[in-house]
């Protein structure tokens, strides 16, 4: 199967999932004049919302750059892909259940331990994907330096880490784990692999 194929197949499935995430904002409207209300009471459903978009976002973003390392592909590594798509397209369950429950006294610590093990999933298989196109290096684009990408490993995984402590962390505080999954986010906004763009002096592809 064709590199482009499964990129357009997986940018599919990612604005399918961030599109998902605008249906579960529902407001409950009372008698008439109760707009105001209902909306500033549904706040705890717009942070999901933006936590789980950003999230997406840039999970997208950098299955591109992971993409980008990769020069084709075999099936192991499809049905990898594939597995870490379908954890993606749960984060609108995820974000509906935390939405509608986070203030919700008895139900706030399970909602916000879905969402950190659905986030904790995601981070399993991204690394997955990655760490296996590193061990079969007849899949990797030319320019990609393994020993660089190895070493530029901690920074990439240490989103695996803070969301499987954010499981815990649910049982304690549930919005504190919609706080650490926005920031997440915007440690992944920046680029967490190995540059394949920077050129030495000579002109040769090199990875930093």
């Amino acid at each position: 199967m064709s590199k482009g194929r499964v990129e357009a197949f997986s940018d599919g499935v990612f604005a399918v999932a961030a599109t998902l995430l605008i249906f579960n904002i529902t407001i409950a409207k009372g008698a008439p004049g109760g707009l105001l209300a209902a909306l500033l009471a549904a706040w705890p459903k717009y942070a999901a919302y933006v936590a789980s978009f950003l999230t997406i976002g840039v999970m997208w973003m950098n299955h591109h750059g992971l993409f980008e390392r990769i020069a084709r592909l075999d099936r192991p590594l499809l049905f990898l892909n594939l597995l870490l798509l379908m954890a993606i397209v749960f984060i609108p369950f995820s974000t509906a259940e935390l939405g509608a429950n986070i203030l919700v006294p008895t139900d706030a610590n399970t909602a916000a331990g879905l969402y950190a093990i659905n986030a904790s999933v995601i981070a399993l298989f991204f690394g997955a994907v990655w760490i296996y196109a590193l061990t079969h290096p007849h899949l990797l684009a030319p320019n990609v330096d393994r020993e660089a990408a190895m070493r530029a490993w901690p920074r990439f995984s240490v989103g695996s880490l803070v969301y499987l402590a954010c499981i815990p962390l649910s049982q304690f505080s549930p919005i504190a784990v919609v706080v650490v999954c926005a920031a997440l986010a915007v440690y992944y906004a920046f680029e967490r692999l190995p540059d394949i763009t920077h050129q030495t002096s000579a002109g040769a592809p090199t990875l930093r």
